[in-house]
Protein backbone atom coordinates (compact mmCIF):
# COMPACT_ATOMS: atom_id res chain seq x y z
CA UNK A 1 0.00 0.00 0.00
CA UNK A 2 1.12 3.23 -0.75
CA UNK A 3 2.44 5.92 1.80
CA UNK A 4 -0.27 7.88 1.66
CA UNK A 5 0.98 10.49 4.53
CA UNK A 6 3.24 11.42 1.75
CA UNK A 7 0.80 12.83 -0.91
CA UNK A 8 1.41 16.38 -2.12
CA UNK A 9 -2.10 17.41 -2.73
CA UNK A 10 -4.94 16.96 -0.65
CA UNK A 11 -8.34 16.96 -2.48
CA UNK A 12 -11.45 17.86 -0.43
CA UNK A 13 -13.60 14.42 0.20
CA UNK A 14 -15.47 13.15 2.74
CA UNK A 15 -17.54 9.92 3.45
CA UNK A 16 -19.17 8.66 6.45
CA UNK A 17 -21.17 6.28 8.01
CA UNK A 18 -23.38 5.47 11.53
CA UNK A 19 -24.48 2.21 12.58
CA UNK A 20 -27.53 1.01 14.34
CA UNK A 21 -26.77 -0.43 17.46
CA UNK A 22 -28.64 -3.89 18.71
CA UNK A 23 -28.89 -5.65 21.58
CA UNK A 24 -26.24 -8.24 20.38
CA UNK A 25 -23.35 -5.79 19.86
CA UNK A 26 -24.23 -4.52 23.70
CA UNK A 27 -23.48 -7.63 24.64
CA UNK A 28 -20.28 -8.44 23.49
CA UNK A 29 -18.89 -5.68 25.14
CA UNK A 30 -17.37 -3.85 22.33
CA UNK A 31 -18.63 -2.31 19.02
CA UNK A 32 -18.76 0.15 16.22
CA UNK A 33 -21.19 3.10 16.39
CA UNK A 34 -19.47 5.01 13.39
CA UNK A 35 -16.54 5.42 10.84
CA UNK A 36 -15.50 7.69 8.01
CA UNK A 37 -12.53 9.58 6.06
CA UNK A 38 -12.50 12.99 5.66
CA UNK A 39 -9.57 14.72 3.22
CA UNK A 40 -9.36 18.21 4.19
CA UNK A 41 -8.04 20.53 1.44
CA UNK A 42 -5.94 23.72 2.24
CA UNK A 43 -7.71 26.44 3.41
CA UNK A 44 -10.88 24.59 3.29
CA UNK A 45 -13.45 25.45 6.57
CA UNK A 46 -13.29 22.66 9.27
CA UNK A 47 -15.22 21.16 11.21
CA UNK A 48 -17.56 20.07 8.61
CA UNK A 49 -20.99 19.69 9.11
CA UNK A 50 -21.79 16.51 7.78
CA UNK A 51 -22.02 14.52 11.26
CA UNK A 52 -24.85 13.83 13.38
CA UNK A 53 -25.33 16.75 16.08
CA UNK A 54 -23.87 14.76 19.22
CA UNK A 55 -20.58 14.33 17.22
CA UNK A 56 -20.31 18.11 15.85
CA UNK A 57 -18.10 20.95 17.23
CA UNK A 58 -16.27 23.96 16.63
CA UNK A 59 -12.82 24.86 17.64
CA UNK A 60 -13.81 27.77 20.18
CA UNK A 61 -16.09 25.71 21.80
CA UNK A 62 -14.08 22.04 21.44
CA UNK A 63 -16.43 18.68 21.79
CA UNK A 64 -17.37 16.67 24.91
CA UNK A 65 -17.90 13.01 22.98
CA UNK A 66 -20.43 10.12 24.75
CA UNK A 67 -18.26 7.33 23.39
CA UNK A 68 -14.61 6.64 22.19
CA UNK A 69 -13.07 7.36 18.85
CA UNK A 70 -9.99 6.94 16.93
CA UNK A 71 -8.53 9.81 14.92
CA UNK A 72 -5.79 8.39 12.62
CA UNK A 73 -3.80 11.09 10.46
CA UNK A 74 -2.72 10.00 7.26
CA UNK A 75 -1.66 13.30 5.46
CA UNK A 76 -0.96 16.99 6.63
CA UNK A 77 -0.43 18.59 9.77
CA UNK A 78 -2.76 20.17 12.29
CA UNK A 79 -3.01 20.82 16.22
CA UNK A 80 -4.94 18.85 18.85
CA UNK A 81 -5.67 20.07 22.28
CA UNK A 82 -6.99 18.91 25.86
CA UNK A 83 -7.01 19.66 29.43
CA UNK A 84 -4.57 16.57 30.14
CA UNK A 85 -2.47 17.20 27.02
CA UNK A 86 -2.52 21.04 26.31
CA UNK A 87 -1.74 22.14 22.98
CA UNK A 88 0.34 20.08 20.59
CA UNK A 89 0.83 20.16 16.69
CA UNK A 90 0.07 17.19 15.24
CA UNK A 91 1.26 15.45 11.75
CA UNK A 92 0.82 12.38 9.57
CA UNK A 93 1.32 9.28 11.37
CA UNK A 94 -0.96 10.71 14.89
CA UNK A 95 -3.08 8.52 15.91
CA UNK A 96 -5.94 11.04 18.30
CA UNK A 97 -7.47 8.86 20.88
CA UNK A 98 -10.54 10.00 22.67
CA UNK A 99 -12.82 9.48 25.57
CA UNK A 100 -15.98 9.98 26.95
CA UNK A 101 -16.80 13.02 28.86
CA UNK A 102 -13.55 14.22 28.28
CA UNK A 103 -13.20 18.03 26.89
CA UNK A 104 -11.18 17.85 23.34
CA UNK A 105 -10.32 19.95 20.27
CA UNK A 106 -8.51 19.63 16.85
CA UNK A 107 -8.15 21.14 13.54
CA UNK A 108 -6.02 20.66 10.41
CA UNK A 109 -3.56 23.34 9.03
CA UNK A 110 -4.88 25.62 6.50
CA UNK A 111 -1.80 25.42 4.78
CA UNK A 112 -1.26 21.89 4.42
CA UNK A 113 -5.30 20.30 5.16
CA UNK A 114 -5.17 16.75 5.98
CA UNK A 115 -6.32 13.52 5.18
CA UNK A 116 -8.11 11.18 8.59
CA UNK A 117 -9.82 8.14 9.14
CA UNK A 118 -11.61 7.11 12.10
CA UNK A 119 -14.08 4.92 14.34
CA UNK A 120 -16.05 5.33 17.00
CA UNK A 121 -16.88 2.68 19.33
CA UNK A 122 -17.96 2.11 23.11
CA UNK A 123 -18.94 -0.96 25.25
CA UNK A 124 -17.96 -2.46 28.27
CA UNK A 125 -14.50 -3.84 27.42
CA UNK A 126 -13.15 0.22 26.53
CA UNK A 127 -14.88 1.40 29.64
CA UNK A 128 -12.93 -1.19 31.60
CA UNK A 129 -9.22 -0.43 29.85
CA UNK A 130 -10.14 3.46 30.73
CA UNK A 131 -10.87 2.36 34.29
CA UNK A 132 -8.36 0.14 34.66
CA UNK A 133 -5.99 3.44 33.34
CA UNK A 134 -4.94 1.43 29.91
CA UNK A 135 -6.73 3.63 28.41
CA UNK A 136 -6.45 7.63 29.66
CA UNK A 137 -6.41 10.95 28.27
CA UNK A 138 -3.35 11.31 29.56
CA UNK A 139 -2.05 9.18 26.60
CA UNK A 140 -4.39 10.26 24.28
CA UNK A 141 -1.84 11.00 21.26
CA UNK A 142 0.59 8.09 19.40
CA UNK A 143 2.98 8.90 16.93
CA UNK A 144 5.25 7.87 13.96
CA UNK A 145 2.26 5.03 13.13
CA UNK A 146 2.10 5.77 9.22
CA UNK A 147 5.02 3.42 8.26
CA UNK A 148 4.03 0.92 10.47
CA UNK A 149 1.05 -1.77 10.08
CA UNK A 150 -1.59 -0.54 12.74
CA UNK A 151 -2.02 2.86 10.63
CA UNK A 152 -2.51 1.00 7.86
CA UNK A 153 -5.00 -1.57 9.36
CA UNK A 154 -6.83 1.20 11.11
CA UNK A 155 -7.43 2.26 7.04
CA UNK A 156 -8.80 -1.16 6.91
CA UNK A 157 -11.13 -1.04 9.06
CA UNK A 158 -12.91 2.14 8.03
CA UNK A 159 -12.83 0.83 4.05
CA UNK A 160 -14.50 -2.35 5.79
CA UNK A 161 -17.02 -0.35 7.84
CA UNK A 162 -17.86 2.12 4.73
CA UNK A 163 -18.12 -0.59 2.07
CA UNK A 164 -20.30 -2.99 3.96
CA UNK A 165 -22.39 -0.70 6.89
CA UNK A 166 -24.93 -3.32 7.08
CA UNK A 167 -22.34 -5.81 9.00
CA UNK A 168 -20.75 -3.71 11.11
CA UNK A 169 -19.71 -6.61 13.25
CA UNK A 170 -16.95 -8.12 11.20
CA UNK A 171 -15.07 -4.07 11.25
CA UNK A 172 -15.73 -4.09 14.99
CA UNK A 173 -13.97 -7.37 15.61
CA UNK A 174 -10.96 -5.94 13.76
CA UNK A 175 -11.26 -2.95 15.25
CA UNK A 176 -10.92 -4.65 18.46
CA UNK A 177 -8.74 -6.39 17.70
CA UNK A 178 -6.61 -3.38 16.81
CA UNK A 179 -7.27 -1.81 19.68
CA UNK A 180 -5.58 -4.33 21.75
CA UNK A 181 -2.49 -5.03 19.42
CA UNK A 182 -2.04 -1.13 20.09
CA UNK A 183 -2.51 -0.66 23.61
CA UNK A 184 -0.22 -3.60 23.70
CA UNK A 185 2.61 -2.24 22.01
CA UNK A 186 2.36 0.92 24.25
CA UNK A 187 2.71 -0.68 27.10
CA UNK A 188 5.83 -2.40 25.91
CA UNK A 189 7.46 -0.56 23.07
CA UNK A 190 9.81 2.15 23.50
CA UNK A 191 7.80 4.69 21.67
CA UNK A 192 5.79 6.85 24.21
CA UNK A 193 2.45 8.78 23.95
CA UNK A 194 3.04 12.26 23.25
CA UNK A 195 2.55 14.86 26.50
CA UNK A 196 -31.22 1.77 23.48
CA UNK A 197 -31.98 -0.04 21.56
CA UNK A 198 -32.49 -0.22 17.56
CA UNK A 199 -32.90 -2.91 14.64
CA UNK A 200 -31.99 -6.56 16.50
CA UNK A 201 -31.45 -8.45 13.08
CA UNK A 202 -28.60 -7.34 10.43
CA UNK A 203 -31.29 -7.69 7.54
CA UNK A 204 -29.89 -4.69 5.29
CA UNK A 205 -28.61 -7.36 2.94
CA UNK A 206 -32.06 -8.63 2.23
CA UNK A 207 -33.86 -5.12 1.57
CA UNK A 208 -32.21 -2.38 -0.33
CA UNK A 209 -35.18 0.05 0.55
CA UNK A 210 -34.94 -0.96 4.57
CA UNK A 211 -30.89 -0.38 4.47
CA UNK A 212 -31.26 3.29 2.38
CA UNK A 213 -33.76 4.08 5.10
CA UNK A 214 -31.73 2.73 8.18
CA UNK A 215 -28.51 4.50 7.06
CA UNK A 216 -30.62 7.59 6.67
CA UNK A 217 -31.83 7.57 10.10
CA UNK A 218 -28.83 6.84 12.00
CA UNK A 219 -26.81 9.39 10.05
CA UNK A 220 -29.41 11.81 10.29
CA UNK A 221 -31.65 11.73 13.22
CA UNK A 222 -30.15 14.85 15.08
CA UNK A 223 -32.16 17.20 12.17
CA UNK A 224 -35.71 17.56 11.20
CA UNK A 225 -36.76 13.60 10.38
CA UNK A 226 -40.12 12.37 9.62
CA UNK A 227 -41.59 9.50 8.18
CA UNK A 228 -42.78 11.45 5.46
CA UNK A 229 -39.17 12.84 5.19
CA UNK A 230 -37.83 9.42 5.29
CA UNK A 231 -40.06 8.00 2.39
CA UNK A 232 -39.70 11.23 0.10
CA UNK A 233 -35.85 10.61 0.07
CA UNK A 234 -36.36 6.86 -0.47
CA UNK A 235 -38.74 7.12 -3.46
CA UNK A 236 -41.76 5.67 -2.18
CA UNK A 237 -44.74 6.50 -0.25
CA UNK A 238 -44.81 5.91 3.49
CA UNK A 239 -47.14 2.77 3.20
CA UNK A 240 -44.93 1.40 1.41
CA UNK A 241 -42.30 1.98 3.86
CA UNK A 242 -44.36 1.03 6.74
CA UNK A 243 -44.81 -2.07 5.39
CA UNK A 244 -40.86 -2.61 4.54
CA UNK A 245 -40.34 -2.02 8.10
CA UNK A 246 -43.39 -3.77 9.75
CA UNK A 247 -43.01 -6.90 7.64
CA UNK A 248 -38.84 -7.09 8.15
CA UNK A 249 -38.26 -5.67 11.94
CA UNK A 250 -41.87 -5.58 13.55
CA UNK A 251 -41.90 -2.22 14.10
CA UNK A 252 -42.94 1.25 12.45
CA UNK A 253 -40.33 3.81 11.01
CA UNK A 254 -41.23 6.01 13.80
CA UNK A 255 -40.62 3.35 16.24
CA UNK A 256 -36.87 2.89 15.13
CA UNK A 257 -36.60 7.02 14.80
CA UNK A 258 -37.15 7.18 18.10
CA UNK A 259 -35.35 4.43 19.74
CA UNK A 260 -32.31 6.07 17.28
CA UNK A 261 -32.83 9.19 19.12
CA UNK A 262 -33.18 7.53 22.46
CA UNK A 263 -30.06 5.38 22.48
CA UNK A 264 -28.05 8.54 21.55
CA UNK A 265 -30.09 10.32 25.02
CA UNK A 266 -28.73 7.65 26.69
CA UNK A 267 -25.29 7.46 25.81
CA UNK A 268 -24.81 10.95 26.59
CA UNK A 269 -26.38 10.93 29.36
CA UNK A 270 -24.55 8.40 31.14
CA UNK A 271 -21.08 9.27 29.35
CA UNK A 272 -20.88 13.33 29.34
CA UNK A 273 -22.00 16.22 31.72
CA UNK A 274 -23.27 17.76 29.15
CA UNK A 275 -26.88 19.59 30.00
CA UNK A 276 -30.11 17.61 29.70
CA UNK A 277 -31.64 20.26 27.06
CA UNK A 278 -28.23 20.25 25.05
CA UNK A 279 -28.64 15.99 24.73
CA UNK A 280 -31.93 16.64 23.75
CA UNK A 281 -31.56 18.84 20.84
CA UNK A 282 -28.12 16.53 20.07
CA UNK A 283 -29.86 13.95 20.09
CA UNK A 284 -33.01 14.68 17.70
CA UNK A 285 -35.92 15.86 20.60
CA UNK A 286 -37.56 19.00 19.93
CA UNK A 287 -36.97 19.78 23.34
CA UNK A 288 -35.77 18.95 27.19
CA UNK A 289 -40.09 17.89 27.62
CA UNK A 290 -40.32 15.96 24.83
CA UNK A 291 -36.88 13.79 25.33
CA UNK A 292 -38.57 13.98 29.33
CA UNK A 293 -41.38 12.31 28.17
CA UNK A 294 -39.38 9.60 25.87
CA UNK A 295 -37.80 8.95 28.47
CA UNK A 296 -40.96 8.39 30.91
CA UNK A 297 -42.88 5.84 28.33
CA UNK A 298 -40.04 4.16 27.10
CA UNK A 299 -37.68 3.40 30.28
CA UNK A 300 -39.88 4.66 33.41
CA UNK A 301 -37.71 7.11 34.62
CA UNK A 302 -36.91 11.09 33.72
CA UNK A 303 -33.43 11.75 31.98
CA UNK A 304 -32.23 13.57 35.39
CA UNK A 305 -33.05 10.39 37.34
CA UNK A 306 -31.18 8.52 35.06
CA UNK A 307 -28.29 10.95 35.17
CA UNK A 308 -28.74 10.23 39.18
CA UNK A 309 -28.60 6.52 39.03
CA UNK A 310 -25.39 6.29 37.07
CA UNK A 311 -23.63 8.65 39.51
CA UNK A 312 -24.94 6.35 42.10
CA UNK A 313 -23.04 3.16 40.81
CA UNK A 314 -20.21 4.84 40.70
Amino acid sequence: MPNKSKDSVIKSDTHCCYFPVNDAAIATGFYLTGAGVERIAPRQNYPLANHPEMYQFTWNAGRILPEYQLVYLVAGEGEFQSREIGRVRIASGTLMVLMPDIWHRYRPDPRTGWTAYWISFNGQLPHFWQQASILSPMSALFRGLHDQLPGRKLEDIVHQSIASPGNPGAASLSALAFLADLLAASRSDARQPAAGAATREPVWTSDPMLRAALELIWNHSHRDLSVQVIARQMGVSTRTLERHFRKTLGKTVQQELTACRLARAELMLRNTQLPIKRIAYAAGFSSSTHLSVVFQRHLRQSPGALRLSVKAAG
